[in-house]
């Protein structure tokens, strides 16, 4: 059946994962919500993969996606809610007004803004909404004020949806720890718990983001 995908911070990471599972799919057609394409999305095929260039961190993300009426039809629509930004790794003192509004743009606002466009605009369609988590939403962690919080606000944003609109689904999913490049930016930060995360990747604890994807799309039912 056919089905579409739409991924915000597709080009990287666990959101590049996702399309690395999802391109083998011939009835799954990608849109890819980011700043910018990895070198393998560059040469995939129109009729699988829309590339719609998007900075979550602006005020537009609204009038940017009014594109998506054109691309789905009446098939079920999947959106992975995966872009987040976790910088400036510092105590709450030190945060300026700039970084608090570009984290909660991109980590809070964007989603929000997504998820009610699907709501209003496809009503009569299958949605399934899939909120990247993390453990950080339900841990305090020194210095990630504004990430632990956005997930939180998230987590909890899907949880009302889920009791507004019960025909659709919701997800927060935790991947746990993963081998990306949030992951090597924080091993470079200063917190308390760096030397945790640092002694996760010595040890090869860090989970592949593909094998993770896979296990996530399994999970809401759209692996391959």
């Amino acid at each position: 059946m056919k089905k579409t995908v739409v991924i915000t911070g597709a080009n990287r990471g666990l959101g590049k994962a996702f399309v690395d599972v999802l391109i083998k799919d011939q009835d799954c057609f990608i849109v890819s919500l980011s700043r910018s394409l990895s070198e393998e999305q560059k040469s995939y095929s129109s009729k699988q993969f829309y590339f719609l260039e998007l900075d979550l961190s602006k005020n537009n993300v609204e009038s940017r996606i009014t594109v998506l009426k054109d691309l789905i039809g009446d098939e079920p629509v999947y959106f992975i809610n995966n872009a987040n930004i976790i910088e400036p790794v510092v105590t709450i003192e030190h945060l300026d007004t700039e970084a608090i509004d570009k984290a909660i743009s991109v980590n809070i606002k964007s989603t929000m803004v997504i998820t009610n466009y699907f709501l209003r605009n496809f009503k009569t369609n299958l949605l399934t909404f899939v909120n990247i988590s993390s453990g950080a939403a339900n841990r305090a962690i020194c210095n990630w004020s504004l990430y632990c919080s956005s997930k939180a606000f998230i987590e909890m944003f899907f949880k009302v949806a889920q009791c507004e609109y019960p025909p659709h689904s919701f997800f927060n999913i935790n991947p746990g720890v993963m081998d990306t490049g949030m992951q090597k930016s924080l091993r470079d930060s200063h917190f308390p718990d760096v030397e945790n995360f640092k002694d996760l990747h010595k040890e090869g604890q860090l989970k592949a983001p593909i094998d993770v994807a896979a296990e996530i799309l399994k999970t809401v039912q759209l692996g391959t």
